[in-house]
């Protein structure tokens, strides 16, 4: 089971390329959390550090294509550079800058995140075998996940020792130390930039398959956004609001588990073919999850959406690095990201608009369920994205992707 997993990190690079990926995305969800505490203790007030987040997420999600579209047009290290430099002033700023300009501030902070991420995405296929490309993406989306259940905890330990800025300044430390590291990585160093003269204006959305895939994406965000909600007032109908934590922890948990298992094995059947599974699968579980009869069924459920979505999102990005041409190989990710916040966004906001005080939650459940049907379909009927993973294209870094623009 753990043979491919052992080839690829015996690959060199790879172990550099994780660590530098564990750095930089653990700085998100700590930086979320600690954000939201100095702005409410510089500020006072929870609403305009509500505005301090919101500034910062949206900034970050509009402006990322525009990072990986510098890095593919000028080559990455150029682009981390001066991104590493930038979001430095930005940290400055937000840290040292009076309140009255902390929301402006961290506009500028999220306008200039490095698209370190969206480099380290893009150069799987430059750094190994076509053969490990779903382990790679597997353990990719691994370190994803288990930031995300790390990073809030982390927040609170930290918090005992120094004051919420301070865990800021930690957040931007683990970015900025994690940029730095990539720059220092040979598949970084060697990247090539993208010839003048054949980047389109927008990019890797001219691309059919490629714009099917992230609306893929989003449908499964907006789900997760669902949960979000319905896990809070599933949780609060069977007695206790607090334990929806526990919940969303056996969501990330159960997303770890199968992502890892997706990894550890060939599939029988083509990447479009498992999204489409993959999602039906989701939508049956969450729709279990609307009538659970108590906590303890609701629980194993929840695991179960985990053990599933968790594979459908490493399945997408080991298919955008193979049908997407890759001249737009970094900034595709760049699109992932936002793709994926924006269908996070609407999923909160639609089943927020849609669940009362006293739901139990079967309401959002239902709408989740909707959407992973949706995103099934619309990897059905793009039949034609299917591919076997791993796919043999995917290894040249400089060539043309077996898929050409549509």
């Amino acid at each position: 089971m753990f043979a491919p997993y052992r080839r690829l990190l015996a690959q060199p690079g790879v172990p550099h390329l994780l660590v530098t990926g564990l750095l930089v995305k653990l700085g998100t969800p700590v930086l979320s959390l600690a954000l939201l505490l100095a702005a409410v203790d510089r500020l006072g007030s929870y609403a305009t550090a509500g505005l301090v987040l919101t500034g910062h997420a949206l900034a970050l999600a509009l402006c990322a294509p525009l990072g990986g579209r510098i890095a593919d047009r000028y080559g990455p290290r150029p682009a981390l550079t001066g991104y590493l430099a930038a979001h430095a002033l930005a940290y400055a700023l937000l840290l040292l800058a009076p309140p009255a300009l902390m929301i402006g501030a961290a506009i500028l902070l999220g306008a200039t995140t490095p698209p370190a991420g969206s480099v380290i995405r893009g150069a799987w296929p430059r750094l190994v075998p076509a053969a490990s490309l779903p382990a790679a993406y597997a353990v990719d989306n691994a370190v994803n996940e288990l930031t995300f259940i790390a990073g809030p905890l982390l927040v609170p330990v930290l918090t005992l020792v120094v004051p919420a800025h301070g865990v800021v300044t930690a957040a931007g430390a683990a970015v900025l130390l994690g940029t730095a590291l990539l720059l220092a990585s040979s598949v970084v160093r060697q990247a090539a930039p993208t010839p003048p003269g054949r980047l389109r204006l927008a990019g890797p959305l001219t691309h059919r398959r490629t714009v099917v895939l992230l609306a893929i994406a989003a449908f499964g965000t907006f789900t997760f956004g669902c949960l979000r909600i319905a896990t809070v007032a599933s949780a609060t109908a069977f007695g206790s609001a607090s334990s929806a934590g526990v919940l969303m922890g056996l969501l990330s948990a159960g997303a770890l588990l199968g992502t890892l298992g997706y990894g550890a094995r060939a599939w029988p059947v083509t990447g479009g073919r498992l999204l489409v599974l993959l999602s039906l699968a989701e939508a049956a579980v969450l729709l279990g999850g609307g009538w659970a009869p108590g906590f303890v069924t609701l629980a194993v459920l929840i695991t179960f959406v985990g053990l599933v979505t968790g594979p459908r999102d490493a399945v997408v990005p080991a298919l955008l690095a193979d049908h997407t041409p890759a001249r737009y190989r970094t900034e595709v990710f760049a699109w992932l990201n936002t793709f994926m916040w924006a269908g996070y966004g609407l999923g909160t906001a639609v089943a927020g608009r849609l669940t009362g005080p006293h739901d139990t939650g079967a309401t959002a459940f239902g709408v989740a369920a909707a959407a992973a049907v949706a995103g099934a379909i619309l990897a059905a009927a793009a039949g034609r994205i299917a591919s076997p993973l791993p796919a043999p294209a995917a290894v040249p870094a400089e060539g043309p992707s077996r898929e050409s623009d549509q």
